[in-house]
């Protein structure tokens, strides 16, 4: 027999294909009081950030000095150094607030503390002082990744015990945010272009394959291919489903539509 080839690189994980998987991974959370994990599931499908970035979010990241939640808020990425807004919707306050219910937390307590950090993010928090900024980034960062590695376990705990099929993954999250986005918007043209923006991606095809909306046309082709060489296959005369499409840019359809209006004077 003939040696096998040894696959190489990471297992490509994908969005939550199926409404029912994410309900099903927040209520494991609840289920199992696993307020922590809870309130990071919910971050990490809601703000569309990395992981160590919605790990290490803080208190005066959400609240005002005077106990008002915040709308929005500027943040700096971890990974790139860039300052970046997100923004605060009601279900991510109300994840929040319900994180506060079960653990007690006072988030005016805790004001400049990380919201869901581990004790070694707090304590060096608490000593940045004594360490030159790169040291304290260099130190920050291992915590951090180290919180993240954690949390992918017990995510894959989570999966296992809600019989998701495909590969997910805490990466999932963020790729989630963008390819439910999509299917939130259908007719609006501007998503994707929001969307890599957002993730700050170099191009729109980039943002489709990595949020799994390209694989997911990729594999209506191949079935489509499928149901066409079985109807040819048996005499049957195949059926056209849809009608051409032809692909415009954004700024392109925008200038049509609004020629348009123009003409038709509506």
């Amino acid at each position: 027999m003939g040696s096998k080839t040894k696959q190489t690189g990471k297992t490509e994980v994908y969005p939550f294909w199926y409404m029912k998987d994410i309900k099903n991974m927040i209520d494991y959370f609840k289920m199992k009081g696993q307020w922590h994990w809870y309130l990071a599931f919910n971050f990490g499908l809601l703000l569309g950030r990395r992981v160590s970035d919605t790990l290490s979010l803080k208190w005066s990241d959400f609240y005002y000095e005077n106990g008002r939640m915040k709308d929005e808020t500027d943040i700096k990425e971890w990974k790139t150094g860039k300052i970046v807004r997100l923004y605060i919707c009601e279900a991510c306050k109300d994840a929040l607030k319900l994180y506060i219910e079960y653990t007690e937390i006072d988030p005016m307590e805790n004001y400049n503390d990380f919201i869901n950090g581990t004790a070694k993010m707090s304590e060096l928090l608490e000593h940045k002082e004594e360490y030159s900024d790169e040291k304290y980034e260099e130190l920050m960062m291992k915590a951090i990744q180290s919180h993240a590695a954690a949390f992918r376990k017990q995510f894959k705990i989570a999966a296992e015990a809600c019989e998701i099929k495909y590969p997910v993954s805490t990466h999932s999250l963020r790729k989630n945010f963008g390819y439910w986005s999509v299917k939130l918007h259908p007719y609006d043209v501007t998503t994707v272009d929001k969307l890599q923006g957002i993730f700050s991606h170099s191009d729109r095809n980039t943002t489709l394959r990595y949020i799994g909306i390209a694989r997911e046309d990729e594999v209506k082709l191949y079935s489509d291919m499928g149901e066409f060489i079985t109807d040819v296959s048996i005499g049957k005369k195949p059926v056209i489903k849809n009608s051409p499409v032809l692909p415009l840019k954004a700024e392109d359809f925008r200038e049509i539509l609004s020629k348009e209006l123009l003409t038709n004077n509506f």
